[in-house]
């Protein structure tokens, strides 16, 4: 292993930051490449990588191709720290890589709390390593253009493994909304065969089936009557069937497609704006008839005393509060993702309650089954725009491609190392395949989705796999994603494959001034959203008031806001 950095910078005001960029120079560095990729076209021959940039690479490589540098390679990483399974030097990941593809790291370790603002400060103050995972779609405009990354648009094919499945799975219109005002992307999305929607609502099985409840609501109608049986079961002490989690920003989140909107401040961490193809234009989310109607469907649940109140108040840090009241009896339902899923429910069995949980299949809304478009991209990575000097700039793309694309090496990443037939010792190797390609960890190994809890070594912590960093957090493969779930996640994974994705809205490239016109503009805007959609829901204002909260939004200019993005359309 190559020496380690840990640590970066101390903090900076969002405004240096803003300077930093403006003060960088246009256009990334060429490294020894020529040609160019066609705006809007992701299938296009881009730059090509000299012999000189090619040192290490493999004459052959190609899908189904293991990947191995000729000679050894190592590569600058940006590492995010996680506090539940900090780095480790000796984990099997980085042995194995080694020993097998040629490939060592030096890491600049970035702890976890300080993720954001470091790995901004890293970038902008020149320090940016050659690769950089845990970037998700969206996170690097603030820095495409400034010359300090790397357009990756004009080398993927390099990369066989992302440009098959990106194809195949008919996602490369949706990467196009992601280029740049130069035409280009700058992001290395990871790409998932189904999409995982994390969060719904999970209930107690026993409390369904007393309130004679036999399948999950197919419509919101459906959802209140369910919760109101949970209700009249005399079950949930606190009176309220639900308490919804995260102050209800995850059940909004989960509902907004079926409305026909981006709903809650979670998904308000987006744009703001959606795509209305009637007008064939951008709108405010915000003030959209459907958005009136789910926030007029949550404060009917707060007002009938099927939904908690304080769900909508209690503490953000963390979802204790609201699993607590479902995991003591108060509650019968509470939202979350498949890990509270499978944390109330051995909670529950721990408090000796024995039931199970699962999550519902998020009802049809009045606009539709859907779920929002681009849940398919999971964290990806980018690249500094010195990647391209590197000897090995070649070697290092089919590395990416091959770890973090190829059926092989996400299966390396997720699981570890498969043993041979009759291994189980858990130094050599974490998992077995049967001959139907089922995948076991073995006996005294566990994962964070609820495999094998009784082991006493942790995937992550000891070995170093299911890491972020390396390997997509929400997986790739269908096959591979199924395969490492619990059987509560599985169970909803399944149930919504059904659902069809929201339509892939055109893209709005925009130059650095209009970048920072519209962040200087969203900030007010989506505090008021906010505010007003929690005032609402507890009914401390009533929806007759829906037209002066518009009016607000307008005074804080958001039609000047809503005109830039349509101003930037691609035509």
């Amino acid at each position: 292993m190559k020496n380690t950095r840990r640590g970066v910078g101390a903090a900076a005001a969002l405004a240096s930051l803003a300077l930093l960029l403006a003060g960088c120079s246009n256009g990334p560095t060429d490294g020894g490449a020529s040609g160019g990729t066609t705006p809007g076209d992701s299938t296009a021959v881009g730059v090509t990588i000299d012999e000189a940039h090619s040192v290490g690479a493999m004459a052959s490589y190609d899908i189904g191709t293991t990947f191995k540098a000729t000679e050894p390679v190592d590569i600058s990483l940006m590492y995010r720290d996680m506090p539940n399974y900090p780095v480790k030097d000796d984990w099997m990941l980085f042995s194995q890589l080694e020993a097998n593809q040629n490939i060592t790291f030096t890491r600049t370790d970035i702890p976890f709390a300080d993720w954001s603002t470091k790995r901004g400060l890293t970038i902008t103050g020149g320090d940016a390593p050659e690769l950089m995972p845990v970037f998700y779609t969206g996170e690097e405009t603030a820095y495409a253009g400034s010359g300090v990354l790397l357009p990756i648009s004009d080398y993927v094919q390099y990369m066989p493994n992302f440009t098959k499945i990106l194809n195949d799975w008919d996602l490369a219109d949706y990467l196009d909304t992601k280029r740049q005002s130069d035409g280009k992307y700058y992001q290395l999305p990871g790409l998932m065969e189904i999409a995982k929607v994390q969060y719904s609502i999970i209930v107690r099985d026993d409390v369904w089936e007393q309130a004679g409840l036999t399948e999950d609501p197919t419509d919101m109608a459906g959802l209140k009557t369910a919760l109101q049986k949970i209700k009249d079961t005399g079950k949930c002490t606190s009176g309220y069937p639900l308490s919804a989690a995260n102050n209800a920003k995850d059940l909004l989140q989960a509902f907004g497609p079926g409305y026909g909107t981006s709903a809650g401040e979670w998904s308000l961490q987006g744009s703001g704006v959606v795509w209305d193809s009637d007008q064939s234009k951008y709108v405010f989310a915000g003030t959209q008839d459907g958005q009136k109607e789910l926030i007029t469907y949550m404060a009917d649940l707060v007002s009938s005393g099927l939904m908690d109140p304080e769900s909508m108040t209690q503490s953000t840090a963390d979802n204790t509060a609201a699993q607590a009241k479902f995991t003591s009896g108060q509650s019968c339902a509470v939202t979350g993702n498949d890990q509270d899923a499978n944390n109330v429910q051995k909670t529950l069995k721990a408090n000796g309650i024995d039931t199970t949980v699962h999550m519902l299949r998020i009802p049809e809304g009045p606009a539709g089954d859907y779920i929002a478009g681009g849940q398919r991209f999971s964290s990806g990575m980018i690249f500094s725009s010195k990647l391209a000097e590197d000897p090995h700039f070649k070697a290092i793309l089919q590395f990416v491609d091959w770890l973090y694309f190829s059926p092989e090496g996400v299966e390396f990443a997720q699981w570890g190392v498969q043993c041979d037939a009759g291994v189980t010792d858990s130094t050599q190797c974490t998992y077995t395949k049967d001959a139907s390609d089922q995948r076991a960890l073995l006996a005294d190994i566990n994962n964070a989705q609820g495999l094998n809890p009784a082991g006493t070594k942790m995937l992550t912590v000891d070995y170093g796999f299911s890491n972020g960093v390396f390997w997509p957090a929400n997986g790739t493969y269908k096959d591979l994603m199924l395969s490492y779930y619990s059987p509560i996640m599985q169970d909803f994974a399944t149930k919504m494959a059904t659902k069809a994705e929201t339509d892939t809205p055109p893209a709005t490239p925009m130059d650095s001034d209009t970048l920072q016109q519209t962040g200087a503009l969203y900030t007010s805007l989506k505090d008021l959203v906010a505010t007003n959609d929690t005032k609402f829901i507890l009914g401390q204002q009533p929806m007759s008031d829906w037209e002066s909260y518009v009016s607000q939004l307008e005074a804080a200019s958001m039609d000047q806001y809503v005109q830039l993005y349509n101003d930037s359309v691609k035509k």
